[in-house]
C-alpha cells in the first residue's frame, strides 16, 4: 500500500483530504478519484522527509473534466 499525503494546487480549503491510499504506486499525469467522489490529476510528486507528497489539479467531476482543467490551469 502507498501512502501519500495531498498538496492541492487549486480547491485549498480544510475541508479536503490530506492523504491518498493505492494499491499501486502513482506517476505523474495519473488521475485519481478521492473518497468523496472528486477527480484529481497528479501533476508532481515530492519526496519529503515526512513521506511522499503529489501535486493535485483542480478538482472535477470526472477524470476527462480533471485532465482538462489539468492543461487550463496549467498545472501538466
Amino acid at each position: 500500500m502507498f501512502e501519500y499525503r495531498i498538496h492541492y494546487l487549486a480547491d485549498c480549503d480544510d475541508a479536503n483530504w490530506k492523504k491518498y491510499s493505492s494499491e499501486v504506486q502513482l506517476n505523474v499525469g495519473d488521475i485519481i478519484e478521492l473518497a468523496c467522489g472528486l477527480h484529481h490529476v497528479v501533476c508532481a510528486i515530492k519526496p519529503q522527509k515526512t513521506g511522499i507528497r503529489i501535486d493535485v489539479s483542480k478538482s472535477a467531476q470526472d477524470p476527462e473534466e480533471a485532465l482538462l482543467l489539468a492543461q487550463q490551469y496549467e498545472h501538466i
